[in-house]
């Protein structure tokens, strides 16, 4: 089953683990999850107010949901604090 998730942070989550400093992926996009390979740089041009896919070659499209009826919808702001 497909699943989009939203990832609005475009970069990682630094914590400390047994005095060592840990990068851990925000954007959604690194392919050593939970760790992150620096792939967020990549989102750093997007545009606010868009939507973006990217696919297993991190190739970026602009995607535009629609209802059952082919209405564009326009998904929900959320808060996030960083």
């Amino acid at each position: 089953m497909a699943r989009v998730v939203r990832c609005d942070r475009s970069r990682p989550y630094l914590i400390q683990v047994g005095g060592q400093n840990v990068a851990i992926c925000a954007c959604g996009l690194s392919k050593n999850k939970p760790y992150c390979d620096g792939t967020h740089k990549i989102t750093r041009d997007e545009e606010a107010g868009k939507i973006y896919a990217y696919d297993e070659q991190r190739n970026r499209i602009v995607v535009q949901v629609t209802d059952e009826n082919g209405n564009t919808v326009t998904l929900p702001a959320e808060t996030v604090d960083e």
